[in-house]
């Protein structure tokens, strides 16, 4: 379909736009103002004129705008090349769990809001390091409580997840045409503090009574968790695994007794077989009751095989997902900050659970290592934090060989 009727040509227009180019529907205000506008409907009928841009804007800029309010995200921005990136086959061969992860740097990404607005909107080349070097920094530093507004923590890990993807992004975006700059590129990450996040014996069983009692709420009741994040709790604690390890467990890997459970530790650590106590047996005949209940209401055939049996499950029948499972894990947490059974400062991961485990491990550094499943002692050392009790160098003052 043609453009229709040529525009006349305007002598008030900037000279650097080649004017038999202008996008349809971008207007010019003849009046001296000096800005760029498009015709708006009124919701009474009839139409508004709303500026988009000023007499600086380039004609790349206005085809940009055009495009952004036809539903696409403006070209060049940011929000377009992430967009363009996570649909090219780079990124479409990555790794499940890296493209999971970058799918929701993305999402968080696009709407952070900057002085300019989303950053999801502002145009990569127009970003320069310094303002990369900001944001990384106020991620990771967090941000005071204002009026109306609650302090928010800072997260250095995230900083730096957020730094390397959108250094990997840009540097796409450059060899693609997405974009001409990289300014992700030659910023350094912060620095990582080591923080396991090990809760205090007391605080963990608190907050595990606290989802217990809230897990056992109807599912739509106020205030109600899923009845399965107590027993995740009891699994990572007891067996000492990481949180994927516990969210994978399945039947097949319980034995038939009832009396062992068989571990599916990744990263390279050892497989052992854990001795099931009466609180480690109890979670695990919860989350079968609550699997079996979600099963019957979806009138979902039980597996015969018991691999295919997963202990964790959703509200739909199907293998709870880490992402699923995250989310609930923070709405616990949230709420039992909320109720005063938790500081915000002491809030912990499944992992922290793992730490505490291997702390409360009785025995030497050497049945502690076996229990972990850790190739290598270092590592053991990093996940146990008991503080040994130990005899002094000399507890006998005899003056003269004292104050030598």
């Amino acid at each position: 379909m043609g453009r229709g009727r040529p525009r006349k040509f305007d002598p008030t227009i900037p000279g650097h736009i080649d004017q038999s180019k202008l996008p349809a529907g971008m207007l010019w205000d003849r009046s001296g103002n000096g800005r760029w506008y498009v015709r708006e409907p009124k919701p009474g009928g009839g139409t508004r004129a709303t500026s988009v841009a000023d007499r600086t804007a380039k004609l790349s800029d206005l085809y940009a705008i055009m495009e952004a309010r036809a539903g696409g995200a403006r070209r060049g921005s940011v929000a377009h090349v992430l967009d363009a990136f996570h649909q090219h086959r780079d990124f479409l061969t990555l790794a499940d769990s890296t493209r999971t992860h970058y799918a929701a740097y993305a999402a968080a990404i696009k709407v952070y809001p900057t002085r300019s607005g989303p950053l999801g909107d502002i145009l990569v080349d127009r970003i320069a390091p310094p303002f990369i070097r900001a944001l990384i920094d106020q991620i990771a530093d967090g941000m005071p409580a204002k009026a109306g507004r609650a302090a928010v923590p800072g997260y250095p890990t995230k900083a730096n997840h957020w730094l390397r993807y959108l250094r990997r992004a840009f540097g796409w975006g450059i060899e693609h045409g997405a974009c001409r700059t990289n300014p992700a590129k030659g910023v350094k990450a912060v620095p990582e503090v080591a923080d396991h996040r090990m809760p205090e014996r007391t605080t963990f069983r608190a907050v595990q009574a606290f989802a217990r009692a809230r897990g056992a709420l109807g599912p739509r009741e106020k205030g109600s968790l899923p009845p399965y994040l107590w027993a995740a709790m009891e699994l990572a604690y007891q067996a000492r695994l990481r949180g994927i390890e516990v969210l994978t467990l399945h039947d097949g890997l319980v034995d038939a007794d009832g009396e062992l459970l068989l571990t599916n530790r990744r990263k390279g650590s050892r497989d052992n077989q854990v001795r099931l106590g009466a609180r480690t047996r109890e979670a695990i005949a919860a989350l079968q009751a609550y699997r079996k209940a979600v099963w019957h209401r979806r009138g979902l055939a039980t597996p015969i095989r018991a691999t295919r049996r997963p202990l964790f499950v959703s509200e739909d029948g199907t293998q709870l997902t880490r992402a699923g499972f995250n989310t609930a894990w923070g709405k616990m947490m949230r709420a039992a900050v909320a109720d005063g059974v938790l500081r915000q400062e002491d809030r912990f991961g499944l992992h922290g659970l793992k730490h505490r485990g291997i702390t409360d491990t009785r025995g030497t550094g050497d049945e502690k290592q076996r229990a972990s499943g850790h190739k290598t002692l270092a590592m053991v050392h990093l996940y146990d934090h008991e503080v040994p009790v130990v005899e002094a160098s000399e507890d006998a003052d005899t003056g003269s060989e004292a104050s030598r």
